[in-house]
């Protein structure tokens, strides 16, 4: 059992005892589906039989946990044109770009891990196996203790291993759970056109989800690629959000992925000239998961790199962290230079409905909430994307809450430089999703990284246990994260050794990032919200209709 510290607001660590796991009784296996023959509402069903009110239960079915699944985005490669039909054609990227995966999946009490491995795509032989596929015969119980009677928890990881395509992290359920997984995606290069670091964590496939924060206008290069990791075809359908409005794209129709396929399309063809473009990847069939690799080159000079994820879901508040804000000093004079309008940064909020939106926006640094210009009220027009600038904020890490009376989809913009004249990299950061008991997050290969909090309504608690390349869980460290403020806590704070964090929250809603930045000068950003906990859903939300 590993010894555990308490960390106060100014980051300053203490004791607390107890190893941070979660007991085999944990949540209940499987996924309940709710279905009737009658009309459903909420939880039962009320029926008037002269003025008497009847109610009758809802039944229930319980599913066997299914495998874990996770795509990680492909290579970053630069565009050279299109063939026949439109697809893009991609040249070679440069002598120095790196395309890395790590992965995590964590063992039951007993130690014993989930079959789990890293594959191509398409299939084949394992890229990197965590751990080797456990018997039939052994899933059914998750241990509760080792041979010892101790709890013995542990992981099996795979850390930078190199990549040349999409690629998949697969892990087997155990004793009816889903296995608690993650992996993450980490792009370098110091030379060429796409010069740049791009961080993703690898993505849960999905039916129906948001990329907001894609350019198009000249000099600008936005390529979604779409992955079918499932056993069934997907037919997907694009809805495409610009800043005047809804594109028309009948191109974005219809879209079929075989199983184990990919399918790149080129954004511009469907949304030229877009200073902001958001789109609602839908699926019929199969699950698909997406990222938009986004490039820019400002002249002869590289502009960054960015891998574009999805957004938490759409709703009326969105929240969206690690908005990395540089000193004026170095930001002025970079964004004062011709072509570099766009490069100051800024919040695109995409209003997919038919009524405008008014938009309250809160900014909160790590000693509170930062006033913006006009009091932070916006008005969004429907069907479009708008753009909300933030270059009065003071240097530093800020989360910012978009709130408003009709759904919308949210990201922010940001470019890190040097000094003019010199390549800037950008990051495009998702709204991210609430934080619970259980998240896995990898750390970037050849890079420094640092997690971002924060808790807009209220106090919570944050508990961070690090996971080493050779599988063991360190120390865990807590953390206060007041109300109303953005807490930033350094990877390396968390042990040289670590590779992968287990995070968990209680108390308020509470939402966090992973900021990466290169060392030195080159001007590398990303950033990538945690991912939704991998235990997944136990239910599912049931949409009746005619």
């Amino acid at each position: 059992m590993s010894a555990t510290k308490k960390v106060s607001e100014t980051a300053v660590p203490a004791k607390r005892s107890g190893t941070w796991v979660r007991g085999a009784a944990g949540v209940a296996a499987g996924v309940v589906l709710v279905s009737a023959t009658g009309v459903l509402a909420g939880a039962s069903i009320v029926q008037n039989i002269e003025g008497a009110a009847v109610t009758f239960p809802v039944p229930t079915a319980a599913v066997p946990a299914g495998e874990y699944s996770a795509v990680c985005p492909e290579p970053l490669r630069l565009l050279e044109g299109t063939v026949d039909g439109g697809d893009p054609e991609f040249s070679p990227v440069s002598e120095t770009a790196r395309n890395r995966v790590s992965a995590m999946t964590l063992s039951d009490l007993g130690g014993t891990v989930p079959g789990s491995s890293i594959t191509p795509l398409g299939g084949g032989d394992p890229l990197a196996v965590l751990a080797e596929q456990v018997p039939e015969s052994e899933q059914e119980d998750p241990q509760v203790s080792n041979e010892d009677g101790l709890t013995n928890r542990v992981a099996g990881v795979v850390s930078g291993q190199a990549v040349e395509g999409a690629a998949v992290l697969r892990a087997q359920a155990l004793g009816e759970q889903r296995a608690t997984a993650g992996a993450g995606f980490t792009y370098t290069a110091t030379d060429g056109d796409l010069s740049g670091l791009a961080v993703a964590h690898c993505q849960v496939p999905s039916n129906d989800f948001w990329l907001v924060g894609a350019v198009t206008t000249v000099g600008a290069t936005a390529v979604l690629n779409l992955h079918n990791p499932s056993q069934s075809p997907a037919t997907v359908n694009l809805d495409l959000y610009g800043s005047e409005g809804v594109v028309d794209a009948p191109g974005g129709r219809g879209i079929l992925i075989a199983p184990g396929e990919s399918e790149s399309i080129v954004v511009a063809g469907l949304a030229a000239n877009e200073e902001n473009v958001a789109i609602r990847v839908r699926s019929d069939g199969g699950r698909v998961s997406g990222f938009i690799q986004q490039s820019m080159l400002r002249g002869l000079t590289p502009g960054g790199v960015e891998l574009i994820q999805a957004s938490a879901p759409s709703a009326s508040s969105q929240v969206v962290l690690g908005i990395q804000i540089q000193a004026p000093d170095v930001m002025d004079p970079i964004i004062a230079q011709e072509g570099y309008a766009g490069a100051g940064p800024s919040l695109q909020v995409a209003v997919p409905g038919g009524t405008d939106a008014v938009l309250d926006v809160r900014v909160f640094g790590p000693n509170g909430e930062v006033e913006l210009p006009g009091g932070g009220v916006v008005t969004a027009a429907a069907g479009s994307v708008t753009s909300i600038p933030l270059e009065s904020l003071p240097e530093g890490n800020y989360s910012a809450v978009i709130s408003s009376d009709v759904l919308n989809s949210a990201s922010a913009r940001v470019v890190r430089g040097t000094e003019p004249e010199e390549p800037v990299d950008l990051a495009q950061v998702p709204s991210a999703v609430r934080l619970g008991s259980q998240h896995v997050s990898t750390l970037p290969t050849g890079a420094d990284a640092a997690y971002v909090f924060s808790a807009p309504t209220g106090r919570a608690e944050v508990r961070l246990l690090p996971v080493t390349a050779e599988g063991a869980l360190g120390e865990e460290q807590v953390f206060d994260v007041a109300g109303g403020t953005t807490l930033t806590v350094p990877a390396a704070d968390l042990g040289k050794e670590t590779v992968a964090v287990l995070i968990g929250v209680s108390g308020d809603p509470a939402y966090g990032a992973q900021v990466t930045t290169l060392d030195g000068d080159t001007p590398g950003i990303s950033v990538a919200p945690i991912p939704a906990g991998s235990a997944g859903q136990q239910s599912v939300s049931v949409n009746i209709g005619f």
